[in-house]
């Protein structure tokens, strides 16, 4: 999942200052200008249809956009429905399902099973932190006006394609606990079962790629889920205008899928302009060293024959 680069004596280096690559950073709302969060940890605003049916995060590298409730005014029925993206915090891991019910998690959506917002440690390690936000996605085949969980990104140039590097995800506790045991709409997996994340790259004709990663799998007589930050890799999906997200379960039937269709979301990264061309240079190391600026981690690479430092994104 994460990458870790470890250069010997002669070694492929890249002659730029670094990999360009640009994250998405939560902490950084441009629309809306501020997030506040309910003593529940989720949005204050995430049933405001009227204001909020984009979201926006950036800073001078440019502005990433997340559908939320794209069909616009009335979409949330009085404040009973959402789609799309909403930011929450508190990484709450409570199991809130009931015998028959799933009543009391549409009140309690906001949690994330790695506990906390996505956290890349100056080793390259991730970790979570309930300090920190994080994003549920809601997946809803429903949505008229596009996509219901679509992420698109302007670089500081306006230019409006992309390219995905990954994104990190993880499982949200509805259907966590749900796959496990069931809830009020989905029964316990069993062999053979999983439910599984779709990313499609939209390229400016149109056409789409897709990739996709298994948040839940029943196999050889055990349930894997992903209960930790995972990093998902986009890279295959090309240059693109967008990338949304769909969700798959082999528990569905005549309205669609059985399992709650939610999932965590953090860190979506895309290619930023200025990557390096490698050019192959040799001699030893005499450092090697990690530092971070709580979004990213770089691997620092210091050559005695042409002093020089070496920054590389994870």
């Amino acid at each position: 999942m994460k990458k870790i680069f470890t250069l010997a004596a002669s070694a492929l280096l890249a002659s730029a200052a670094w990999a360009g690559v640009i994250t998405l950073d939560l902490n950084n709302p441009i629309h809306p200008e501020s997030l506040e969060y309910s003593d529940l940890g989720i949005w204050t605003q995430c049933y405001n249809d009227v204001d909020y049916t984009w979201l926006e995060f950036g800073d001078e590298n440019g502005e990433f956009m997340l559908s939320h409730l794209i069909d616009g005014e009335g979409a949330s029925w009085g404040g009973y429905y959402w789609d799309g993206f909403c930011p929450a915090i508190g990484g709450d891991q409570t199991d809130y399902g009931q015998p028959g019910s799933s009543a009391s998690w549409t009140t309690n959506f906001g949690g994330c099973m790695a506990g906390g917002g996505c956290v890349i440690n100056a080793d390259g390690s991730v970790t979570a932190d309930p300090t920190q936000p994080y994003l549920v996605a809601y997946y809803s085949s429903w949505a008229y006006e596009g996509p219901s969980n679509q992420v698109m990104f302007v670089d500081k140039n306006g230019n409006t394609t992309f390219e995905p590097v990954g994104v990190y995800i993880c499982n949200h506790p509805w259907p966590y606990y749900g796959c496990e045991h069931g809830d009020g709409f989905g029964a316990p997996f069993a062999e053979g079962d999983y439910f599984e994340l779709i990313a499609h790259g939209v390229a400016a004709d149109k056409t789409e790629k897709t990739v996709s990663i298994n948040l839940v799998e029943f196999t050889n007589g055990e349930l894997h889920a992903l209960n930790d930050w995972t990093f998902f890799d986009l890279s295959s999906l090309g240059e693109v205008e967008s990338v949304y997200f769909t969700m798959n379960s082999t528990d569905a039937g005549d309205y669609g899928m059985n399992t709650a269709a939610y999932f965590c979301m953090d860190k979506f990264q895309v290619k930023g302009e200025d990557t390096p061309t490698p050019t192959e240079r040799t001699g030893a190391p005499t450092f090697n060293g990690y530092t971070t600026d709580g979004i990213h981690a770089y691997f620092i690479e210091i050559l005695p024959t042409e002093p020089s430092t070496i920054y590389y994104r994870i």
